[in-house]
């Protein structure tokens, strides 16, 4: 009897886990299960304050047109974080279940997939899309495209977004509009 109540609460949790991957009613989403499976396989015993789930922001959808997105976020705390193994990232999920994860170690990475540029308009927009990618979401700052300054330079564009007048971030692009560089600081946390 015991083992049989031990089963019923696996396959209870199993199907919870399943129903946590979409809207009560609604077909469950294959790219999000992908995502699991990636973090599950790259990243054992990962831990996060929120996700795996889909990642939604308008500035990365125009920007990286065509793509869907999912993460993970670990809040940072000025402690160790209670997971032994954090995580927080945001990766793109094609439709065959390829996940592509945008590393900050890897600058090349936020190049796929995203809108080429060719006009300051575009810099902007493809620079705020990286500086949210970059910090996984805008919980605290939000990275408004109007505001940030596109200059072109001989070597490509650089895009800058000013919090206030001691912070702010980048994003270095070459002449092809690949993703060079980015780097920066934001406001300490009040």
């Amino acid at each position: 009897m015991r083992a049989l109540l031990v089963v019923a609460v696996w396959a209870l949790s199993a199907a919870s886990s399943d129903a946590a991957t979409s809207q009560p009613g609604s077909v469950p989403d294959p790219a999000l299960t992908s995502f699991r499976r990636w973090l599950d396989a790259s990243r054992p015993g990962y831990g996060c304050d929120e996700g795996p789930a889909p990642f939604r922001n308008k500035t990365v959808e125009a920007a990286y047109p065509g793509q869907r997105f999912y993460y993970v976020l670990t809040y940072t705390r000025g402690i160790r974080p209670p997971f032994e193994n954090s995580v927080s990232l945001v990766a793109a999920v094609d439709d065959s279940g390829r996940v592509a994860p945008f590393l900050p170690g890897q600058p090349a990475s936020y190049s796929r997939g995203l809108k080429r540029i060719q006009s300051s308009k575009d810099a902007k927009l493809a620079g705020a899309a990286v500086l949210i990618l970059a910090s996984c979401g805008e919980r605290r700052w939000p990275v408004a495209p109007e505001r940030v300054k596109a200059k072109k330079t001989s070597k490509g564009w650089t895009a800058t977004y000013s919090y206030d007048s001691f912070s702010s971030s980048w994003v270095s692009f070459d002449r092809k509009g690949a993703v060079l560089a980015f780097g920066g600081s934001a406001p300490p946390v009040p």
